[in-house]
């Protein structure tokens, strides 16, 4: 009878290692169910901009976002966006932007992005598209028009068939502010040219509005933006490894109301 007791302590001992084992896993198992539940419920948010035919809609955000990474950029950028029954109409302001007269492009659709531009892509309904249309306007009121076909959304291989600005239909200006460092834009864009790449029923557009802002003073006329000396810059960031405008699922929504 000796040994019972000491037996049964020895069981005790291994039924509470067992119960501590098994609480131990328990929380791992449910800190890690908690993680996966976590990341499974996490969602990229899309930037939405509903606007209407009586008044300009200011997009509230004057920070755009870097196209690595997505944090805001320092320089403000004033968005504001209507339409009628043949328009969709933008004004933008490009602030915080010292160099503008550090742009040399003059000529439609010349590689302008090469320097600094206000761009926007855009497709017609709500899914993202690989066809879409691709709109420039540098401060000297040089205005670029393409449609891509991006096959592979995003590695930067996508092909480019231009659009005659002449006789697009698109109107355009632009005006400077050197005192306040700033140049401004405004953009009519015909709603026929932007029933692309179809027309589809509802009035929604995938859209995303870019800023190539240049961080460093050019002594030569053919300078080109990099990733070291100029900010590439997104109303909604492409989330990309390196600068990237070209990611279509990033694109946000326009609707007209």
């Amino acid at each position: 009878m000796s040994y019972i007791k000491p037996l049964i302590i020895l069981l005790l001992c291994g039924i509470a290692s067992l119960a501590c084992e098994e609480k131990k896993k328990t929380k791992n198992d449910i800190t890690s169910e908690a993680v996966q539940t976590m990341n499974e419920n996490k969602k990229e948010t899309l930037p939405e901009l509903i606007v209407n035919k009586e008044s300009f809609t200011k997009i509230e955000d004057l920070h755009f976002k870097h196209s690595v990474g997505g944090e805001a950029i320092k320089e403000e950028t004033l968005v504001m966006v209507k339409y009628d029954s043949l328009f969709l109409e933008i004004k933008f302001e490009c602030r915080n932007n010292p160099r503008m007269d550090q742009n040399h492009y003059t000529e439609d659709n010349s590689p302008m992005f090469n320097q600094e531009v206000f761009e926007l892509f855009i497709s017609k309904g709500k899914e993202a598209r690989e066809d879409y249309l691709e709109i420039q306007l540098n401060p000297n009121n040089a205005l670029f028009l393409a449609r891509i076909n991006n096959q592979y959304k995003g590695n930067k291989e996508f092909n480019l068939d231009y659009i005659d600005t002449k006789t697009s239909g698109v109107e355009h200006s632009v005006a400077k502010d050197r005192d306040a460092r700033t140049w401004s834009g405004h953009l009519r864009i015909p709603l026929q040219l932007l029933q692309y790449p179809e027309n589809t029923p509802d009035p929604v557009y995938r859209l995303n509005f870019y800023r190539i802002i240049s961080q460093a003073d050019h002594s030569v006329k053919d300078w080109s933006n990099n990733p070291e000396n100029a900010t590439y810059a997104c109303w909604s960031s492409t989330m990309a490894q390196r600068p990237q405008f070209h990611r279509p699922e990033y694109f946000g929504y326009l609707f007209l109301k």
